[in-house]
């Protein structure tokens, strides 16, 4: 069993340490030009899941994934000069991790909300004691419980390998994320600036900070 101690409180208030830099060269997606429709999104997305009608949000993207599949967790981050990117092993991921936020539900598992601006992730960080989390943003007005499924963690000094080889197990990840703090992002030493509200948990889109 995961336990975390009370240095990981002693250390919640430091500024996380940069990632290390990635074993190999992996090439980060660039923001396209222009804005893309709902109608690319139905092209692109439709062989990998179905669209749903919901009361809240209107269509909604439900992907064909197992039960325990995550957001942000088929994939690995890069270093860009757009701040921390996320690139996925999945052939939609160019779209659903770059685009929009991600809700759950009981009855649909994870679904997509369309959004038509591009960022390099839409997620919340975490950082305790080593290890660097985060989930992914939900759309406006979306309440989150006290079982919500979003959140992966890593160990620090593997930030940048393939995520799911270093994931910490679904069963163990409470205790991380219950004591870690809120971060804008990790710096980077790539990115140009963070853009967001602050340490206090509110929005951003994946970018770093020079050192």
């Amino acid at each position: 069993m995961l336990v975390v101690s009370a240095a990981a409180h002693a250390q919640q208030y430091e500024e996380p340490p940069p990632p290390p830099p990635p074993d190999d060269d992996v090439q980060a997606p660039a923001a396209p030009e222009g804005q893309p429709s709902q109608q690319t999104f139905d092209q692109q997305l439709a062989p990998y899941g179905h669209w749903v009608v919901t009361p809240d949000y209107g269509h909604v993207w439900v992907p064909a994934v197992s039960s325990d599949w995550q957001p942000y967790s088929d994939g690995r981050w890069v270093d860009s000069a757009a701040g921390w990117t996320f690139v996925s092993y999945v052939p939609w991921g160019n779209v659903v991790f770059h685009y929009g936020r991600w809700g759950w539900g009981p009855r649909l598992g994870w679904y997509w909300v369309p959004g038509f601006q591009w960022a390099p992730a839409w997620v919340s960080w975490r950082w305790v004691n080593g290890y660097a989390c985060w989930s992914p943003l939900a759309p406006a007005g979306y309440v989150y419980g006290r079982s919500w499924p979003g959140w992966v963690a890593v160990p620090h000094a593997h930030f940048t390998a393939p995520i799911r080889r270093w994931a910490v197990p679904r069963a163990q990840i409470g205790a991380i994320v219950r004591s870690a703090r809120p971060v804008r992002a990790f710096p980077s030493w790539r990115a140009h600036a963070y853009v967001g509200r602050g340490y206090g948990g509110g929005w951003h889109r994946g970018y770093g900070r020079r050192r």
